[in-house]
């Protein structure tokens, strides 16, 4: 099924039968499509939340995990060409698991400023010499 990448589409409520309608969504809207179906074939996921290098602009990113044979697989959708380099901030089976904000109180940003930056590949081993 093919989705395009829409930010203006945005909703806090949007579920994965809503963007598999519509076939728009947000990186939040992709893993939760994702994780959805891999459920559906009992296979278990799990949504991820971190940075990803050479993201522009540099923002919080989400995407999802499938375990299969003893491991966990990367899967981002919402990326149209292969990226490494991945910074995890948060494991969990949703979006409530991994929630960078609580209920408490509101969140004013005054400024944020967040870079990754990739390290040389460490199996090349003649990187080192």
């Amino acid at each position: 099924m093919h989705l395009l990448f829409n930010c203006p589409t945005y909703l806090a409520s949007t579920f994965a039968i809503d963007t598999a309608q519509s076939r728009v969504g947000l990186c939040r809207d992709y893993f939760y499509w994702g994780i959805a179906l891999c459920r559906s074939l009992i296979i278990p996921a799990r949504m991820v939340v971190g940075y990803l290098y050479q993201l522009e602009p540099m923002d919080l990113h989400t995407w999802f995990e499938v375990f299969i044979r003893h491991r966990w697989y990367a899967f981002d959708a919402s990326q149209t060409e292969p990226r490494g380099n991945r910074v995890a901030i948060a494991y969990g089976r949703d979006a409530s698991g991994v929630a960078l904000t609580t209920q408490f109180g509101s969140l004013n940003l005054i400024e944020m400023k967040v870079w990754v930056e990739a390290f040389p590949h460490l199996g090349d081993p003649n990187h080192y010499n």
